[in-house]
């Protein structure tokens, strides 16, 4: 008897250490699931948008040709974190989201294979004129600056088992929309989540509220 319950608490014990280990799979797909992450999120965040003087709401429902510039990771203090790492996954995420959405966003690939060809480089502070130099040359209405501030939980499997793991929760993001024709700033968005997201939802939801922004600057409510 005493080996049949020794046995039942390792098969207890096993299956408690399986569900721990895959927490992020469920019977419903995440994909189907993504939608309302991300309205979720929406009404999870703080946001605010300022409308540069002169600017129009007609000028900024045309912008449909856009590029994505993230600044550099700054990594939370004590925790090893590869700068670029986060950064570049939201500026792949939001090109995504944002075509889902019927935008034509450049890749940065091609940004910097234009910037290579006019001898000018993607790095530190000249990263935005840079890019406002290739933007003209691509053909693409305004590129989006942003800058990602992002916390970093560190767990570790059921009982020590599985390794320790960190992942990365998108706190804040503020986006600056500059148009390449004259290189001026047309808007600025911050958006503040009370709890951090996931990057992969905060990407939908971000491109979600610049589309509401973009289609209605003065709106006193996000589009979900």
């Amino acid at each position: 008897m005493k080996n049949v319950k020794i046995f039942y608490l390792g098969v207890i014990g096993i299956c408690l250490v399986f569900l721990n280990g895959c927490a992020a799979v469920g019977f419903i797909p995440e994909a189907v699931m993504m939608g309302a992450s991300a309205v979720s999120a929406i009404e999870d965040a703080s946001i605010n948008a300022a409308v540069s003087p002169g600017i129009t709401k007609e000028q900024l429902s045309q912008i449909k040709r856009v590029a994505f510039v993230f600044s550099e990771d700054k990594p939370t203090a004590g925790v090893p974190f590869a700068p670029g790492g986060l950064t570049d996954v939201m500026a792949d995420n939001l090109t995504i989201e944002m075509m889902k959405l019927g935008f034509e966003c450049i890749e940065r690939q091609r940004l910097r294979k234009v910037l290579e060809e006019q001898g000018l480089q993607m790095s530190g502070a000249v990263d935005t004129d840079n890019a406002i130099k290739a933007g003209r040359i691509i053909g693409v209405q305004a590129i989006i600056t942003g800058s990602v501030q992002a916390s970093h939980k560190v767990s570790t499997g059921y009982m020590g088992i599985g390794g320790t793991k960190m992942t990365s929760l998108i706190q804040s993001t503020t986006f600056k929309i500059i148009g390449v024709e004259k290189a001026d700033t047309l808007m600025v968005v911050a958006i503040n989540y009370k709890h951090g997201q996931k990057p992969n939802v905060a990407a939908e939801s971000m491109a979600k509220i610049i589309k509401a922004k973009l289609d209605d600057p003065f709106g006193k409510e996000t589009k979900k």
